[in-house]
């Protein structure tokens, strides 16, 4: 799988789950448990390029903004930029995740090459 796979994947979980109030929310709250740890590791090489791309001063003193986000300059944006895209075309491992009681989840098809055991509902099929 690709980091940008994963990050559709989770996007995606979150515009559903909301409150994780019903049991299909519940349902993809515990998959994106699954893939937690490979977004986490995502995201911290991501925080690593933004460091490494930041703006610095005197005795490499990092610059920050009013807001105490990292400052950049526009080449460096632009390298970062390169990079994050580069990362996301990064492979990983991963193993599906095995879904037993696939009810309720049939109709997430973001979720397919992610599981095995669910049985997905296509928009044709919808249709007929």
């Amino acid at each position: 799988m690709q980091f940008k796979q994963l990050n559709t994947l989770v996007a995606s979980i979150n515009a559903v789950i909301g409150n994780s109030e019903t049991k299909t929310q519940k349902k993809l709250v515990k998959i994106y448990e699954k893939v937690k740890t490979h977004h986490e590791d995502y995201q911290a090489k991501v925080e690593e390029l933004r460091l490494d791309n930041a703006a610095v001063g005197e005795k490499d003193v990092l610059l920050l903004d009013e807001k105490g986000s990292y400052k950049f300059t526009k080449e460096s944006i632009k390298k970062l930029t390169a990079q994050v895209k580069e990362l996301g075309e990064k492979e990983f491992e991963f193993k599906p995740i095995e879904v037993v009681n696939s009810s309720g989840l049939k109709e997430f098809t973001f979720l397919q090459d992610w599981t095995t055991g669910i049985a997905f509902i296509t928009e044709e099929e919808e249709e007929l």
